[in-house]
């Protein structure tokens, strides 16, 4: 039996010595996931449209932005006479990872899912998104945007009036797309 035990004793002295050389290992650089690189920054915000009474849609809120205000107002298919800015929030474009926006601010009530498929010209980016009001998607598709024109969706019923989200591209990083994979990468 006393045979045995410089071996264990050994293997304790290993595995000990093992573990506090792997918590010193930096992940090589391989391994490191460009998935999460930052490519851009989103805007989204959420407006409120009637022809009614605005204030179903809550108190203290504030109107839309003038160039918001502006460019509802040249909209053919969207046409309210008062318009109320419900939220917004600004989020970073992760390259390959879908990414959340919540557009109320501290509520998880109505969402918008993005995630980035292609770049179609320098300053453009295709995104796909999903418009969630109550858990449930409401809307899916695929858009293009580019820096700084933003894209007006009419959106579900809301309180007597209607749900108007604004997608905007704040920025893009540099981002290229390999053409035969149609991948995001980054030029940095």
């Amino acid at each position: 039996m006393q045979s045995i035990q410089p071996y264990f004793q050994l293997a304790l002295v290993l595995m000990l010595n093992l573990a506090a050389s792997a918590q010193n290992i930096a992940p090589a650089p391989d391994s490191i996931d460009i998935g999460q690189q930052t490519i851009g920054q989103l805007k989204v915000s959420l407006i409120y449209g009637t022809n009614g009474d605005v204030t179903k849609a809550g108190k203290d809120l504030k109107a839309p932005t003038a160039k918001q205000l502006k460019a509802l107002k040249a909209l053919k298919q969207i046409k309210f006479t008062h318009y109320k800015n419900l939220g917004e929030d600004k989020q970073p474009i992760l390259r390959s990872y879908e990414n959340w926006a919540s557009p109320l601010p501290g509520s998880k009530e109505i969402l918008l899912s993005y995630q980035p498929r292609e770049l179609a010209k320098e300053g453009s980016l295709i995104l796909d998104i999903e418009f969630w009001q109550s858990h449930k998607k409401i809307m899916k598709g695929g858009i293009l945007l580019k820096t700084a024109k933003p894209l007006y969706i009419q959106g579900p019923d809301w309180r007597g009036g209607k749900l108007i989200i604004v997608v905007e591209l704040v920025s893009l990083n540099g981002a290229v797309v390999a053409p035969s994979t149609k991948t995001i990468k980054t030029t940095e």
